[in-house]
């Protein structure tokens, strides 16, 4: 269980962080998100061993550390991620059928949001951070309340690797799909608020 803890802790922390402070920390929760994301992909794409973790983070790394040379990459980087997680939980609502084209959509709502965040770059760097940030708060602190059970079950002791691509998989996957609408209101409500405290502290600060 303490690999499953660890997991969600990580994810639910980076969330807050970017959901809350992501204008002020803008590079590093750039670098944080951007590390998340092809960390997550690499690791799902991967077959679990420990090679494909190591590979699956070093590509995270590789990938955080370039979005800090280049601003309106980053930029574009974080509206692309806050996209992708957009057309994900659209998709998620739509037939079955329409849902079966996933990554396209996700694809296209990433260019469509990179695009619109390099066009109004200071409200997307709020509003993109804070919504990037509710989705990662939303999906895993919801699995961690209603479906413990079913992540203990995913659980397997002394294979770090093996645990959190199965986790990862599972969280964004069927347990993604049977809570959608929830979800959905959930990270609008996160995303909201977090928009708010950004736009107060940028004023007091």
């Amino acid at each position: 269980m303490e690999l499953v803890l660890l997991y969600i802790a990580a994810n639910v922390a980076i969330g807050a962080a970017a959901c809350f402070f992501g204008k002020r920390l803008f590079y590093i929760v750039l670098g944080i998100l951007v590390f998340v994301g092809v960390f997550n992909v690499a690791l799902t794409a991967g077959d679990g061993s420990p090679v494909a973790f190591g590979i699956a983070a070093a590509l995270g790394v590789g990938a955080a550390l370039l979005s800090r040379f280049a601003y309106k990459a980053g930029v574009f980087l974080i509206g692309a991620f806050a996209g992708a997680a957009l057309g994900f939980l659209i998709s998620m609502l739509l037939p079955g059928e329409a849902s079966s084209y996933l990554l396209v959509i996700m694809l296209v709502a990433a260019v469509l949001v990179g695009c619109a965040a390099l066009r109004w770059c200071d409200l997307f760097i709020r509003l993109g951070t804070a919504y990037a940030g509710a989705t990662l708060v939303a999906t895993n602190g919801l699995a961690l309340l209603t479906k413990w059970v079913a992540l203990a079950d995913i659980a397997m002791p002394g294979y770090p690797a093996e645990t959190f691509e199965e986790l990862s998989a599972y969280i964004s996957g069927p347990f993604s799909e049977a809570n959608a609408q929830t979800l959905l209101i959930a990270t609008i409500v996160l995303t909201i608020a977090g928009f708010i405290v950004q736009k107060k502290t940028a004023k007091d600060a």
